[in-house]
């Protein structure tokens, strides 16, 4: 149990912290950008704007502790960890002004959450691809040092 509750500790921070990068990189982009505008009201509202910057990255990062367990099923863990990161995103960056909402406009809407959705799986199918490499170079490591003990045997 303790170990858990480490485990999403540190998945949390991370989360924090990716939220975080995630946001001053988009700041940054506006500014260096020409979207003094955009730029100009996030720093207007600097404190909600981080606030949910953070609630993203917990979602989505903190989420990610669901990958370390052997329950569920791998698809089962990336639909928990799509629909609570899209669940907190989407909210979130509606309500922050992020993605602007439409109501009587409706495939406007649809769209625009699908874009989101989109850009969602491109940025899990990176860490999915990083991570997956992280494996395989440990992997390799770890035949190379049972070589290299068998070999001293």
């Amino acid at each position: 149990m303790k170990h858990t509750v480490k485990l999403a500790a540190k998945y949390i921070l991370s989360g924090i912290s990716l939220g975080c990068t995630s946001f001053v990189i988009m700041c940054l982009s506006f500014f260096i950008g020409g979207g003094e505008d955009l730029f100009n009201l996030i720093v207007r509202d600097f404190a909600r704007q981080s606030i949910g910057a953070m609630i993203v990255g917990i979602a989505c990062g903190g989420t990610a502790v669901i990958y370390q367990f052997n329950r569920p099923s791998g698809l089962m863990k990336v639909i928990i960890h799509f629909c609570v990161g899209m669940g907190v995103f989407y909210p979130t960056a509606v309500y922050l002004g992020w993605i602007p909402f439409y109501p009587d406009r409706v495939g406007y809407t649809i769209g625009q959450f699908l874009f989101s959705c989109g850009i969602f799986m491109v940025i899990w199918f990176c860490f999915y691809l990083f991570n997956r490499n992280e494996a395989k170079r440990i992997n390799k490591r770890l035949r190379e040092m049972e070589q290299e003990n068998a070999g001293g045997i």
